[in-house]
């Protein structure tokens, strides 16, 4: 799939005004949608953190750091990419801001063609990660349809438990458990084992939800 990304949306917060207005005239040029804010709070309380986007941030902001606003924007799962650009910084900084998912880490003055590829950059992670992030939010939706046995029955089969195995463990026939993959399957709109597998991985199961114990008496 391609994205148009002269149409994506870059974010510029830095108190220094002056900053500010190069920077919109610089990415303006090629065509992203540019909105700007001068604190933190300012842009967290303005910005839509679910589509794709770029912050161009400064480490220092007066009412809160750069670090603060990151950290905000991975706690709600925001595919907003997030590019330091600022002149205070250091190398503990600069790792812990790439630690905690910043792109990049750039101190000033930075070069032109250098900002502009690197928001580019950015700005094609983000729309990936945007993508990524539906489809776990669908894959979320889809295990939470599941019933309580069917929970059961995928976890016996995702720990690699043989119909035989799992007719036991469950007290259930195995033309049960047969029904119960099918239903599985479809509910989770997966073609093969290893299919459903991947999908589980990318939301941590079995952390989430959880499956009830093979033990704990239910319908079948």
């Amino acid at each position: 799939m391609t994205h148009d990304l002269t149409r994506g949306h870059v974010f510029i917060v830095d108190p220094d005004p002056r900053n500010r207005s190069a920077c919109r005239s610089l990415l303006s040029s090629l065509g992203y949608s540019i909105s700007e804010y001068a604190t933190g709070s300012a842009f967290l309380d303005a910005v839509d953190p679910s589509p794709p986007g770029c912050v161009v941030l400064e480490g220092e902001l007066g009412d809160m750091s750069g670090a603060d606003v990151q950290s905000r924007l991975t706690a709600i799962g925001s595919p907003i990419a997030v590019v330091f650009v600022t002149r205070q910084g250091d190398v503990s900084s600069a790792v812990a801001s790439i630690r905690a998912g910043a792109l990049h880490y750039l101190l000033k003055p930075v070069r032109e063609q250098q900002l502009l590829d690197i928001v580019n950059r950015a700005l094609r992670h983000s729309v990936e990660e945007a993508v990524r992030a539906r489809s776990r939010r669908q894959i979320v939706a889809h295990l939470a349809s599941l019933t309580a046995r069917e929970r059961q029955v995928l976890a016996q089969l995702i720990d690699g438990a043989q119909y035989d195995r799992v007719s036991s463990e469950l007290g259930i026939t195995k033309r049960t458990v047969e029904a119960h993959r099918r239903r599985i399957m479809e509910k989770m709109g997966a073609r093969s084992l290893p299919q459903l597998m991947d999908q589980l991985s990318q939301v941590g199961w079995p952390r989430l939800p959880p499956a009830p114990p093979a033990n704990t008496p239910l319908p079948h």
